[in-house]
């Protein structure tokens, strides 16, 4: 068994939905099949030896997710058959469905970028789908911790609190990690953030003048492939920056506007690449 628990349940929401009650094993079975191709009778040991707890990571993998504002996804039934059920009904939330199946596409499009710098595009391209007046995507190589920059739309009912015309500057981070980011790695962020702060010389060369010259708010956001550790989280929360996974970056990527002229899988793949190709080629 080459995958742990924590593969097993992000492999759960690359999986499209579909009406109906689902044992935990049944999914997770169906989820190992979708990341390898096939299930062996090891797969299956696995998956009856450790049902309650990949039940309960599910659920708090989920809930984690829509507390970050993220589409709820499945309803649970715990007791006695660790059933979950897709919140979908064909005939009364089409558009419901359509962001789901979308964003189960989309995940496995981010898992087919391939390279670093392709994950950096990503980044870009959030920004865009944001609604970014302006963005940047740094140079390939060591760029102080800095993948790209943007600034975003900022609205509140007074103008006097956050002004919707400066918008927000972004400072953002891409990790194509295979693990989730360490709490090190925000801390040397939290470095870089400071180090635009206080406007230092050797960063002039890779900041473009509209965003030194920008008076809007400085804020951190990362984008990470496989997540955050505890600690990098908690890290990240106090000092205000946004965080990103792969789950939340699918979302944005299909939940900003209407995906109705989407007709298939295979449609939405060559829209997202060519909107990744017009970041790269704007860089």
């Amino acid at each position: 068994m080459s995958l742990s628990r924590s593969d097993i349940i992000k492999g759960i929401f690359r999986l499209q939905p579909a009406v109906g009650e689902f044992s935990i094993e049944s999914l997770s079975l169906s989820a190992i099949k979708h990341l390898q191709g096939k299930t062996s009778i090891r797969d299956e040991e696995f998956v009856a030896k450790f049902r309650k707890a990949l039940f309960s990571d599910l659920r708090v993998y989920d809930l984690e997710h829509i507390g970050f504002g993220g589409l709820p996804t499945f309803s649970y039934i715990e007791r006695p058959s660790l059933r979950v059920k897709w919140i979908i009904d064909d005939d009364q939330d089409r558009r419901r469905l359509q962001k789901l199946r979308n964003r189960s596409f989309a995940i496995d499009w981010i898992e087919s970028l391939e390279n670093d710098r392709n994950f950096e595009f990503l980044g870009g391209l959030l920004m865009r789908k944001l609604g970014a007046s302006r963005v940047h995507i740094t140079p390939p190589g060591n760029e102080f911790g800095i993948d790209f920059l943007a600034i975003v739309p900022a609205f509140s009912k007074s103008k006097l609190f956050i002004s919707g015309g400066r918008g927000v500057r972004i400072v953002g981070q891409s990790k194509y990690y295979k693990s989730a980011v360490a709490r090190e790695k925000i801390q040397s962020f939290n470095d870089c953030m400071t180090s635009i702060r206080n406007n230092r010389e050797e960063l002039t060369r890779i900041i473009p003048a509209w965003f030194r010259n920008c008076s809007a708010p400085l804020m951190g956001c990362f984008v990470a492939h496989s997540g955050y550790q505890q600690g990098a989280r908690v890290n990240a929360e106090q000092n205000g920056h946004i965080l990103l996974d792969t789950r939340a970056a699918s979302e944005i990527l299909i939940s900003i506007e209407r995906m109705d002229h989407v007709k298939d899988n295979a449609d939405l793949s060559r829209q997202l690449w060519h909107e990744l190709r017009a970041i790269e080629k704007n860089a």
